[in-house]
């Protein structure tokens, strides 16, 4: 009896084995698994290579705004110095003008002069007596250094406007070279330009492709089993994270956000009157119409970088998406996730609450968008 139980228990375990080689040696799964780690492979390439683009496109868009700081502050050095060449050949006319009279007024002065001179008529005014004819010696003194003085004054003056017009000329010299300077360096500039806008250009198509290749190729992986195939999934996502952070939300894509809840849109972005105070007002993000402790879910992929509460948001969640993109959610009235929280697009991040302040528009749930300081209209690229 032990020995018939022996038996049929190798028996038994000999089938099973043939069974797992059957099955491991079954030419349509071996197939099937070829072709899905082929997927994964190109896919890993595709994030790879979209990741080094994204890179070097956020490079390009980096060295253009540090180009157009740079022009702004040429065009800003440019108007300042072609200002100062202005009122420095402002101020050359004015020099050359008053040297030009001074040297004429000097000139007939001179004249003059001279011909007292000649004609004894400087001894006569020298030494002649007064009205009274009581002139002293000493009056007679100051009679001469007085004409003296008025030639020293008009030399002083044609020296000084001379001066004046020299350092005025030096000064507008000086601008004229500085300006040639800007002028060399503005083309260097554009020229730079150029060759970045080209390098954008190129990039541009190449990354859009790549990008388009690796979202195809991940709705394909994403529809397979996922239950085999766990630590691919779990590095995909590290992939893409890392490639969120330098991309940023792709916002130009239609229905690229996930709903942050199911209601309809109840204050929508922009301008709008205010129905409790009577007023007009502007709305940097959108209302959703929504029931107490519903759900509320992150609109993309990103990283948590703020939980709080706002006066007139109750609490709010603020989520990094990289490449500048913020997202902010708010009318909760509890918070599911702590700040530096990786999430998905899709996670609960809270519940939405009451408003303390009612609106006239009942309970929502409140969304806004920002890129760096500049608030976007989310509700094009919301899913329905």
């Amino acid at each position: 009896m032990r020995k018939r139980l022996t038996r049929i228990a190798l028996l038994s375990l000999v089938g099973l084995l043939c069974t797992g080689e059957a099955l491991a040696g079954d030419p349509a799964e071996r197939a099937q698994r070829r072709a899905k780690n082929q997927q994964a492979e190109q896919l890993r390439d595709a994030v790879s290579q979209e990741l080094e683009l994204t890179q070097a496109a956020n490079e390009v868009a980096r060295g253009q705004a540090a180009l157009g700081r740079e022009r702004e502050s040429l065009d800003w050095a440019t108007e300042l110095l072609a200002h100062r060449g202005r009122d420095s050949l402002r101020r050359l006319d004015v020099y050359r003008g008053h040297r030009v009279e001074r040297e004429a007024m000097s000139v007939v002065r001179a004249r003059k002069l001279y011909k007292l001179a000649r004609g004894g008529g400087m001894l006569e005014l020298m030494f002649e007596d007064g009205a009274d004819g009581r002139l002293t010696p000493h009056d007679r003194v100051l009679r001469g250094r007085t004409v003296r003085r008025l030639v020293d004054h008009d030399l002083e003056l044609l020296q000084v406007h001379a001066q004046a017009e020299t350092k005025a000329r030096d000064e507008l010299l000086t601008t004229t070279r500085e300006l040639s300077v800007l002028a060399a360096l503005e083309s260097v500039s554009r020229l730079q330009a150029d060759a970045l806008q080209l390098t954008s250009t190129q990039l541009d198509p190449a990354l859009r492709s790549t990008h388009a290749r690796r979202k195809s190729l991940q709705k394909r992986l994403g529809r397979a089993d996922k239950r085999g195939d766990r630590e691919l999934i779990l590095e995909l996502n590290q992939a893409r994270r890392k490639l969120m952070r330098h991309r940023g939300l792709d916002l130009l894509e239609h229905d690229a956000l996930v709903r942050p809840v199911k209601g309809r849109v109840r204050g929508e972005f922009g301008t709008y009157e205010d129905r409790s105070l009577g007023i007009s007002m502007h709305r940097n993000g959108v209302e959703f119409a929504a029931a107490a402790n519903d759900p509320v879910r992150a609109i993309a992929p990103g990283q948590v970088v703020m939980v709080g509460a706002l006066p007139g948001f109750e609490r709010v969640v603020v989520v990094d998406h990289g490449g500048g993109y913020l997202s902010l959610t708010a009318r909760l009235l509890s918070v599911q996730v702590s700040e530096g929280d990786e999430i998905e697009a899709g996670a609960v991040v809270g519940r939405v609450g009451a408003k303390a302040v009612p609106d006239g528009l009942g309970t929502t749930a409140y969304v806004e968008i920002r890129h760096g300081q500049r608030p976007i209209d989310p509700g094009p690229y919301l899913r329905p």
